[in-house]
């Protein structure tokens, strides 16, 4: 995940809580339901880093294409005489139209308002391996948001069984409490 900053940390997989009696011995609910709570709010907030960063890729994705595509056409015409015709992107929606032949380099924007000329072959290159990064850096968040979301899923249940066995356990308290006072 280069191309996206920094990786984030690996996350510990939520672990389902099947019988909730034995993980509940020597507990206090109310400080488990807490931490249960808190591991919950780590996942969604994984999520929501993960997703901001998917964005972030799938919008750079097709702008990398596209700057790969025009210095492949380049290459092409590259030391052939032919008069390529292109359009400049100024700003948003606002473009002017130019003529080139036998060029050998571009100017890539870097990031950071640093642009860098490169010879077609090396901005080839560059561009490329920046697709593949980009590329792969999507296939791991892919990956890892579902772990994300199924250790969600997991945490919400076992939310939801450590309240009902508390509901539960609370009954059979109320019941052994009528019967000791019928008796």
């Amino acid at each position: 995940m280069a191309a996206s900053g920094l990786q984030l940390p690996p996350l510990k997989a939520a672990e389902f809580i099947g019988d909730v009696e034995q993980h509940m011995r020597g507990k206090v609910l109310e400080e488990e339901i807490v931490a249960l709570q808190e591991r919950l709010r780590g996942y969604k907030q994984r999520e929501q880093q993960l997703l901001l960063r998917r964005a972030r890729l799938m919008q750079r994705e097709p702008e990398i294409r596209t700057a790969l595509e025009a210095v492949r056409g380049l290459l092409t015409k590259k030391d052939t005489g032919e008069q390529v015709q292109v359009d400049f992107e100024l700003t948003e929606a606002i473009y002017a139209k130019a003529a080139l032949q036998d060029v050998d380099s571009v100017n890539l924007w870097l990031g950071a308002n640093v642009m860098v000329e490169y010879p077609l072959e090396e901005a080839e290159q560059l561009l490329q391996q920046q697709l593949d990064v980009c590329t792969g850096s999507l296939e791991a968040i892919s990956k890892d948001w579902e772990a994300t979301k199924n250790s969600i899923t997991i945490t919400e249940v076992s939310i939801a069984r450590v309240f009902n066995w508390d509901v539960e356990e609370r009954r059979k308290a109320k019941a052994a409490e009528q019967l000791v006072g019928w008796a």
